[in-house]
């Protein structure tokens, strides 16, 4: 998306917002809450909305945008469980400090070794495929006649990039029953939780240094002359069902990680 400088308080940024979902509903499969989800996190993301910047009230972004106020209080909570907004009533709704990430967060935070900023993602190619081959998700997800793979290479503040590979049992969630844009700038983790209507808990998580091979490059769009922190996360539902297992590929030489 088109970068802007970052909007005022005296400013109504409903404008802008309407454009980009213009453009954002112009995807075959987007829906207005989805389109309306990934301008915020984008617009929040990019600094297009600054930290302590004032939305409009929701009944004013519905009016302005030419939406239902479902649609604008579903997109709100997806942003908000990304931890980038806070809703108080009485005070609307903020844009928080970008340092500052929630608990919904799991497994790590990362950070531009160079700048120290908090990585946010900014725009991602996502894949959703099948598959019937087994790897070290087994160990976790067992041996299922088929796999759910959700692909993303995200491109994030600071020109970090990272991958991530995330597979899942097939008969838990069909490859079908998923598109592309309803992951896009969302924690696809809380996203499934919802669309499944369960809980998930965290489970074990283990880090290696070492390289990336050319098939994992080109899938992520990732050098490999740089050391790659791969980060394993094993995750289970609240019945000990196992939910997830998820690669993400670091780059060391760019990227901290905080746990």
């Amino acid at each position: 998306m088109k970068q802007h400088a970052p909007i005022t308080d005296q400013t109504d940024p409903t404008p802008m917002l309407k454009k980009a979902m213009q453009r954002e509903m112009a995807i075959e499969g987007a829906t207005k809450r989805q389109a309306l989800r990934v301008v915020l996190v984008w617009a929040i993301n990019s600094g297009t909305l600054p930290a302590g910047f004032r939305l409009p009230t929701e009944t004013d972004l519905a009016r302005g945008l030419g939406v239902s106020i479902g649609t604008v209080q579903t997109a709100l909570g997806q942003v908000q469980d990304l931890g980038l907004i806070k809703r108080r009533r009485g005070d609307g709704t903020r844009v928080l400090d970008s340092s500052v990430l929630p608990s919904s967060i799991w497994h790590f935070r990362m950070h531009s070794i160079e700048t120290g900023n908090v990585f946010r993602i900014l725009d991602q190619r996502i894949e959703i495929a099948s598959t019937d081959a087994s790897g070290r998700w087994c160990e976790h997800l067992g041996h299922c006649p088929e796999y759910t793979v959700i692909r993303r290479s995200i491109k994030g503040t600071d020109g970090m990039c990272v991958g991530a590979e995330m597979i899942l049992d097939a008969r838990l969630v069909p490859a079908a029953s998923i598109t592309a844009h309803a992951l896009r700038q969302s924690n696809v983790r809380t996203v499934l939780e919802a669309r499944l209507g369960v809980v998930a808990i965290q489970g074990k998580r283990q880090v290696t240094l070492g390289g990336i091979d050319p098939r994992q490059s080109a899938l992520f769009e990732l050098s490999t002359d740089v050391p790659i922190f791969e980060v394993k996360a094993s995750t289970f539902l609240t019945d000990q069902r196992p939910f997830y297992f998820q690669t993400l590929y670091v780059p060391a030489d760019r990227i901290a990680l905080e746990f």
